[in-house]
C-alpha cells in the first residue's frame, strides 16, 4: 500500500521484510549445511594429504635404502661432512659446508644441526660480509678456524678498510678462535692484528695455531715504523724465558719482523715456520742470526722448526770458535741456544757454508730428522753482504764437529757438486738409519730418457767426517750417476751392513750396483764337515737387505736384477746348488779365508751360474787416523770406547748374518724400460712377496 503521495506504507515496508527475514534464515541454514559438508570433504582431504605425505615419505626412505651413503648413522655422516669441510676447500668450492647443505633436506638438516661443520672460514678479500655473518651464526658456541686472505690486487686504502671491518666483526668471537690465518700483501694492513696478537691473554685465549704473512716481494715498514722498533728493543734487553698458561702451539712467520709476538704468546711453540728472504740491496728487513737465536731462546719446548727460503745474516758466531780479526769485526760471540726438545729440522736453500755456521748456534742433542736443500751460491754474489761472512774465514778444518747422536733420518739436496763435498763435513750422525741424497741441479737433468750428464755419486768419504754408517737401514739415491770405478761400489755398501732398503731414482750405473750385491760368500770348511753337511753360501755386501725400488733406471736389465734376488733368496726357491770348497787357512790379520762368487745369468738355460773368488770374511776394520786436535764433544755423544764396543759386536754379528742373508721381499720396478711386466712376476717364484711394476708415464 502507498500513501496519496506515492509512499510506501509502513506496513507493506514490514511485511516485506518479514518475508526478507525468512528467505535469509533459510539461506544461512542452507549454508551452513554446505558448510559443514565443506568442512566435512576438508577434513577428508587433510587426511589424504597426511597419508600421502606419509606414504610418499616411507618411499622415499625405501629408495634412500638403495644408496649405500644412507645406510650411514646421522654421527658418522657429521663426521665426513666434518672432514669434507676441512679438504674439500678449492677455488671453485670456497664453502664446501654450503654445498652440502645443497644437496638433500636430509644432508641440510643434518649441516645446519651440526656447529662444528661452519667453524672453518674461509675468505678471500672480504667485499661480501653476508656469508661471513652467516657462518658466525651457525657456528654458535664452537670452535673458529679463520683464513684470511687480501685479493691480489687491491689498493692499500681499500685493504686497510677490509682488514679493519674484519677485526671488527670478529671482536665479539676471537675468544673462540683455535686457528687464526691472516696474509695481507702490505704491512700497514696487518696492524690491527698486531694489536689483537699482543693482547692475546684476553682477546684469543684459545689460540692454537697462527699463521700471519705478508704476500709483497719487498714489503716497507714506512708507514708502520712500530713493528721495526719491537724487534731494535728485543736486541737491546736480554731474552728471558717466562712460563705461560698459552696455547698457541704452532706458528707461521712470513716477512713480519720476529719481536712482533709477545713472549708469553710463543713459550709452549712446538712447530715453528719461519719465512724470511736472505738479505738483499732492496730488502727493508732481514733476520738476523742474533734475532733468530734469541727468539728462539723463548721458544724451550719446540719440536719442529722450518726454514723455507731463510738465511739469517751472519752477525754472531759460536763461543767455542774463535775466528780469526776479519771475521770477528762487527760480530759478537753468542752461546748456543739449548733446544732440547726439537726433533726436527728442515731448511731450504742455504748455502754450504751457511749450514754449520747456524747449527752450530743450535744445542738440539735429541734432533730425529734433518731435511737440508742444499744451494750453490751464485758466482756474481757478495757472500760477506748477504750472509756475513767470507769462505776464506774460519776453514772448515779448522770448525769443531757438531754431533746429533739422536739423529735417524737424513735427507739431503744438493743443487751442485761443491755442496756435496761440504756441507756435512763438520757433522757426526751415529744413530743414523736413514739417509737420502737427491741432486735437484735442473742443468743436470735431461727429460726423457738416459740422463749421461748427472754428476757422479761423491764418495762417502768426502760426504762425512766417518763414512761408516752401521746403523743405516735405508738408503735412496736419486739423480746421481753410481760409479764405474773398480770398488767403489763395494766400498761405500760396506759402510752400511744393515741395510735393508735400497731404492734408486734416475742413477745410470745401477747395473754396477747389482753386481756388488749379488756377490756371495762360501766360508771354507775342512773336507770332513764338508762331506757330512753342505756348506752355507752367504752374501759379501748387506746381508739384511730386503727391498729393493727403481725408478727410471734405464740399464736395470731382467738377468743382473734375477741374478740378486736368486743369491739372496734360494731357500725360497729350493734350487740346491753344488759349490767348491778349500781348505781352512789363516790370514795374517786373523781372518777366515772364503770363497766369494758371483751369480750370473745362463742366457742357455734361465739358470744362474757362478765364478768363484778369494775374499775376506771378518776382516778387521783400521780406525780412522785422528785429527791433531779433538773437538768437543755435546752431551750424548757417544765415547770412543763405546764405539768400539759396538764395532767389535757388530762384526761378530755380521759375519753371521752374511752366512744366512735375508730374503728380498719387496721389489719395485717403474719406468725400468729393459723389465717387462711379464719378467717381472716372475719374482714371486723366488719369494718376493710385494712385486710393483709399472710403466713409464710418458
Amino acid at each position: 500500500m502507498t500513501t496519496p503521495s506515492g509512499r510506501r506504507t509502513r506496513a507493506s515496508i514490514d511485511a516485506e521484510l518479514e518475508l526478507l527475514e525468512a528467505q535469509l534464515q533459510t539461506l544461512i541454514l542452507r549454508e551452513s549445511d554446505i558448510q559443514k559438508v565443506i568442512d566435512h570433504a576438508q577434513r577428508m582431504k587433510d587426511a589424504l594429504t597426511l597419508e600421502r605425505l606419509s606414504t610418499e615419505k616411507q618411499k622415499a626412505e625405501l629408495e634412500a635404502q638403495k644408496e649405500p651413503i644412507n645406510w650411514l648413522p646421522v654421527e658418522l655422516l657429521i663426521h665426513i661432512f666434518s672432514a669434507y669441510a676441512v679438504l674439500g676447500y678449492s677455488t671453485d668450492n670456497p664453502h664446501p659446508s654450503v654445498t652440502v647443505s645443497h644437496v638433500c633436506r636430509k644432508w641440510r638438516d643434518i649441516v645446519l644441526d651440526a656447529p662444528d661443520l661452519w667453524r672453518r672460514i674461509v675468505l678471500r678479500g672480504f667485499q661480501r660480509r653476508a656469508p661471513f655473518r652467516v657462518y658466525l651464526e651457525r657456528s654458535m658456541d664452537s670452535p673458529l678456524d679463520i683464513d684470511y686472505t687480501t685479493m691480489p690486487r687491491i689498493s692499500t686504502s681499500e685493504e686497510r678498510y677490509q682488514v679493519m671491518k674484519l677485526a671488527e666483526i670478529c671482536n665479539p668471537h676471537f675468544r673462540r678462535v683455535e686457528s687464526l690465518s691472516i696474509q695481507v700483501k702490505n704491512a700497514i694492513a696487518f696492524l690491527p692484528f698486531i694489536l689483537i696478537i699482543k693482547d692475546h691473554v684476553k682477546m684469543l685465549p684459545r689460540l692454537r695455531h697462527l699463521n700471519v704473512a705478508i704476500s709483497a716481494q719487498d714489503p716497507s715498514f714506512h708507514d708502520i715504523s712500530s713493528l721495526l722498533d719491537a724487534d731494535r728493543i728485543a736486541l737491546t734487553n736480554d731474552t728471558v724465558f717466562i712460563p705461560s698458561s698459552s696455547n698457541l702451539r704452532r706458528l707461521k712467520i712470513e716477512k713480519i719482523p720476529l719481536f712482533n709476538f709477545p713472549a708469553s704468546l710463543i713459550a709452549n711453540l712446538v712447530s715453528l715456520e719461519i719465512v724470511y728472504s736472505p738479505r738483499s740491496t732492496t730488502n727493508h728487513y732481514f733476520v738476523k742470526m742474533s734475532s733468530l737465536c734469541r727468539f728462539l731462546t723463548l721458544t724451550p719446548r719446540l719440536e719442529e722448526l722450518v726454514l723455507a727460503n731463510t738465511v739469517p745474516y751472519f752477525d754472531v758466531y759460536p763461543s767455542s770458535e774463535a775466528p780469526d780479526v776479519s771475521a770477528r769485526e762487527n760480530k759478537e760471540e753468542m752461546q748456543p741456544v739449548n733446544l732440547l726438545h726439537l726433533k726436527s729440522i728442515d731448511w731450504t736453500f742455504p748455502f754450504c757454508g751457511d749450514i754449520h755456521r747456524l747449527l752450530s748456534l743450535i744445542n738440539a742433542p735429541g734432533l730425529e730428522r734433518l731435511d737440508l736443500w742444499v744451494n750453490d751460491p751464485p758466482r756474481r754474489l757478495d757472500i760477506d753482504y748477504v750472509r756475513g761472512y767470507t769462505y776464506t774465514s774460519s776453514s772448515y778444518s779448522l770448525r769443531n764437529t757438531v754431533t746429533y747422536p739422536s739423529l735417524r733420518d737424513l735427507s739431503v739436496q744438493y743443487a751442485g757438486e761443491e755442496a756435496s763435498s761440504l756441507s756435512l763435513r763438520n757433522f757426526s750422525f751415529p744413530a743414523l738409519e736413514k739417509l737420502a741424497f737427491t741432486n735437484i741441479d735442473t742443468a743436470a737433468r735431461r727429460p726423457g730418457g738416459y740422463m749421461p750428464s748427472l754428476p757422479v755419486f761423491p764418495r762417502l768419504e768426502s760426504i762425512f767426517r766417518d763414512p761408516r754408517l752401521p746403523n743405516l737401514t735405508h738408503l735412496t739415491l736419486s739423480h746421481f750417476e753410481i760409479w764405474t770405478e773398480v770398488g767403489r761400489v763395494e766400498a761405500m755398501l760396506g759402510y752400511m751392513p744393515l741395510l735393508t732398503s735400497l731404492s734408486l731414482d734416475a742413477c745410470p750405473g745401477t747395473c754396477k750396483l747389482l753386481n756388488a750385491l749379488q756377490e756371495q760368500v762360501v766360508p771354507a770348511t775342512n773336507r770332513v764337515q764338508s762331506a757330512r753337511r753342505g756348506a752355507v753360501r752367504g752374501v759379501k755386501l748387506c746381508p739384511r737387505l730386503e727391498a729393493l725400488s727403481f725408478w727410471g733406471c734405464q740399464d736395470v736389465d731382467f738377468a743382473t736384477l734375477l741374478a740378486v734376488v736368486y743369491s739372496r733368496n734360494r731357500s725360497a726357491s729350493g734350487f740346491a746348488e753344488e759349490t767348491t770348497h778349500k781348505d781352512e787357512s789363516a790370514t795374517p790379520n786373523g781372518a777366515t779365508q772364503a770363497i766369494v762368487t758371483r751369480g750370473l745369468r745362463d742366457e742357455n738355460n734361465g739358470g744362474a751360474s757362478h765364478r768363484t773368488e778369494p775374499a775376506q770374511m771378518g776382516r778387521k776394520i783400521k780406525p780412522l787416523r785422528k785429527l791433531r786436535r779433538d773437538p768437543p764433544e755435546l752431551p750424548g755423544a757417544p765415547s770412543a770406547e763405546n764405539v768400539a764396543a759396538a764395532t767389535r759386536s757388530m762384526a761378530t754379528v755380521m759375519i753371521h748374518a752374511a752366512r744366512r742373508p735375508a730374503q728380498i721381499i719387496y721389489l719395485r720396478m717403474t719406468d725400468c724400460k729393459l723389465i717387462s711386466e711379464e719378467e717381472a712376476i716372475q719374482f714371486k717364484s723366488l719369494g718376493v712377496v710385494d712385486v710393483i711394476w709399472s710403466g713409464s708415464d710418458q
